[in-house]
């Protein structure tokens, strides 16, 4: 039998997808990786499947990636995530009530993943999510806790530097996202933590990282002692946010418990046999400030800004999270395997 024969002889539902079969558009395709980061093969396998249509595609690899990810989450779901970075975000102009901050914990299982650009890229974006969605509750502490069954409802908003917004940078939840890039990256993903200051001027400083996100972070609020927040000029406060950054980077480096002496347990402070170092160590407005140790804290603050420091808060990730002993390059043998 010859070929001509062959193809004659083929059924005809055969012929007929052989000579149907859609071929991804070349443009679109190009479009469509470049927005969404989808291996070659993902995205013709979504632009054939909707025969070109770029919108219905994009509708196509966000089904398919929830649909993987979710798979992919159940099975590490008892895994442990002791890793990741702690993330800030703030407000760089004054708003009603000072400079809002705000400072996250985004655990992964492995350090090899939390240097990963999409998952850095993410935890940024929860980050500013966490700062612009949240309503603040004017409690007693400036620094709030932010429930995170209500962050992981809310709609994601784009990374602080994206400048051109996608279709495909809305609609998504960030607990929708978390699934997608557990999809992506084969670990078990977690958003702990997270907190925001609801009043007075505020700052962080980040360790271990890129300035934003990293291994330890904290916050650092400044309240004016002579004027309101309102009656602040521009200059004021420039100062008092400037003041506010470097009692967060002495938050992070020295690591105090306390904010006051008044706030330490009265059985603690029976319990010590020296009560000044004991404050020099553990007491924030009592440690001796960092670039200057002839001032505490408390002095500092207030010579530089006429201020006074309201709260603080210091994270490091995975504190108090059991890890298992692991190397980098078994971490890096894991993430390569999808284990």
């Amino acid at each position: 039998m010859n070929k001509v024969s062959i193809i004659r002889s083929l059924p005809q539902n055969w012929a007929r997808c052989y000579t149907t079969a859609v071929k991804p558009n070349i443009k679109l395709l190009k479009e469509l990786r470049k927005e969404t980061e989808v291996s070659m093969t993902k995205a013709k396998e979504a632009l054939v499947k909707t025969n070109n249509d770029y919108a219905k595609a994009l509708a196509w690899l966000s089904e398919d990636a929830q649909i993987a990810g979710a798979k992919k989450a159940q099975k590490v779901a008892g895994r442990v995530a002791g890793e990741g970075l702690i993330t800030t975000a703030s407000v760089q102009a004054p708003v009603a009530n000072g400079f809002k901050s705000t400072i996250i914990e985004l655990n992964c299982e492995t350090d090899f993943v939390s240097r990963n650009d999409v998952f850095k890229h993410l935890a940024s974006r929860i980050a500013a999510t966490s700062l612009l969605m949240h309503e603040t509750l004017g409690n007693a502490r400036p620094i709030e806790t932010i429930a995170i069954d209500s962050l992981l409802n809310a709609p994601l908003l784009p990374h602080p530097s994206q400048t051109e917004l996608s279709e495909h940078d809305f609609g998504k939840t960030v607990g929708e996202t978390i699934v997608e890039t557990i999809g992506k990256l084969g670990e078990n993903i977690s958003l702990r933590r997270a907190a925001i200051v609801s009043n007075g001027v505020s700052a962080s400083f980040i360790h271990g990282g890129d300035g934003s996100s990293g291994k330890m972070g904290g916050l650092a609020v400044l309240q004016p002692k002579k004027v309101t927040l309102a009656e602040l000029d521009p200059t004021a406060a420039a100062t008092l946010a400037k003041t506010a950054r470097q009692v967060a980077r002495q938050v992070v480096g020295f690591n105090p418990i306390y904010l006051n002496t008044k706030d330490v347990p009265e059985s603690e402070l029976q319990s010590q046999t020296n009560l000044q170092e004991f404050e020099e160590t553990h007491v924030l407005n009592k440690q001796k400030y960092l670039l200057n140790p002839e001032l505490t804290i408390a002095e500092y603050v207030e010579q530089t800004a006429d201020a006074e420091v309201t709260d603080f808060i210091r994270w490091e990730v995975g504190e108090g999270i059991e890890k298992k002993e692991s190397d980098f390059a078994e971490e890096v043998n894991q993430a390569v395997n999808g284990n």
